[in-house]
């Protein structure tokens, strides 16, 4: 079976801008009026060439709100939260975090809820998650190969073999 991952669009949590406030991470943190755009041109994506109806097809996304809010504004209506596929925190610090990224490093809590996701998956065909959860999804999949970057880009979306 196929499931399309998406990771989530530009929010206040990822804007760069916002390191060191309390938006920079929060789980709340809204969408940025650039994601909301991002968000609404994966939906027609994943119409034009994945044939996905949004409107008509369930999405599993994640308990944070910018993952809740991408699904929204790329039209899916048939929305289920799901805490497993929250962003992972790996306790470490951003910077050091950072840095693992940059150095394609996969954390060993990151590789863990992958593998709990893979064993207990959600049973929508779209899942609507964080970057770290794809990177780490791909890696325990064995596919990390296969994709440009490491974490995928806002609104990237990943056909997993899932």
């Amino acid at each position: 079976m196929s499931t399309l991952v998406v990771r989530h669009s530009l929010s206040e949590a990822n804007n760069r801008n916002n390191y060191g406030t309390p938006a920079f991470g929060h789980a709340d943190a809204p969408l940025m009026p650039e994601g909301r755009q991002i968000a609404q041109n994966m939906g027609l994506e994943l119409q034009s060439i994945y044939s996905i109806t949004p409107t008509r097809t369930p999405a599993a996304v994640s308990k944070m709100l910018r993952s809740q809010e991408t699904a929204s504004e790329a039209g899916f209506i048939d929305i289920t939260k799901y805490e497993i596929l929250n962003e992972v925190d790996t306790k470490l610090p951003y910077p050091e975090l950072k840095e693992a990224i940059a150095n394609q490093q996969h954390t060993p809590i990151a590789l863990k809820a992958a593998k709990f996701i893979l064993d207990n998956p959600p049973k929508e065909q779209v899942w609507v998650t964080h970057g770290l959860v794809i990177a780490s999804l791909c890696e325990v999949l064995g596919i990390s190969n296969q994709f440009e970057h490491f974490v995928p880009k806002f609104c990237e979306i990943r056909d997993l073999p899932i």
